[in-house]
């Protein structure tokens, strides 16, 4: 009998050795940052560069409705991603474009424009800063920590089965401790109430 399609083989020799005995498994999944000695051309341009060093750093959950966010650009949630991570159990970032840029691999430009993106989403707002003598020196980040990280208060407990829920699985009922706690910043209390002057001066000039 002839085969249409070509038989599949298992290449268990060369660089795409991809199937290894059970023993040599966890020696396999070692995160090994490494680099290239010699730029290889018939690679992509992502295989080539210097992977990042494990120095230990974390970013806290975040929520599945953000990752699977079709409406923002996948660089600008993996941005978010790294600024939750900077944020730590505060809201406001003290950074400038040039260094989340070379966090990224990106240029400064394309970072405004992730930085837009998250703002046309709600997830951040930003101010740029300015010196004594009037020079920028750098933006300063407010994270929308609702609606990128997940909480205890966000978990729904599904407790029995139901027509709706007959194909999904429930989840644990496990005591996640996490406990944020967040400082009162009298520049974003500040620009909340300009803020809530400038919809109120609007309202009445459109009812007036």
């Amino acid at each position: 009998m002839q085969h249409i399609y070509p038989k599949l083989t298992r290449p268990n020799t060369g660089p795409f050795n991809f199937f290894h005995s059970l023993a040599n498994v966890q020696s396999l999944m070692v995160y090994k940052p490494y680099f290239m000695e010699e730029y290889d051309l018939s690679l992509p341009k992502r295989k080539n560069m210097v992977a990042p060093v494990d120095k230990g750093t974390f970013i806290k959950p975040i929520k599945q409705s953000f990752i699977k966010n079709p409406r923002t650009m996948p660089m600008t949630r993996i941005m978010l991603t790294l600024l939750a991570g900077w944020a730590g159990q505060g809201g406001c970032i003290k950074t400038t474009t040039g260094v989340i840029g070379k966090h990224l691999n990106r240029c400064r430009r394309q970072v405004f424009r992730y930085l837009q993106d998250a703002v046309e989403e709600g997830y951040i707002t930003y101010t740029r800063t300015k010196d004594r003598m009037g020079y920028y020196t750098g933006i300063r980040i407010w994270l929308n920590f609702a609606a990128i990280r997940f909480t205890t208060s966000c978990k729904t407990k599904m407790t029995s089965k139901t027509a709706e829920t007959s194909d999904v699985t429930l989840k644990s009922d496990s005591n996640d401790k996490y406990i944020y706690t967040t400082k009162e910043d009298p520049e974003l209390s500040v620009l909340l109430e300009r803020f809530g002057a400038l919809i109120k001066n609007e309202t009445e000039y459109i009812s007036g």
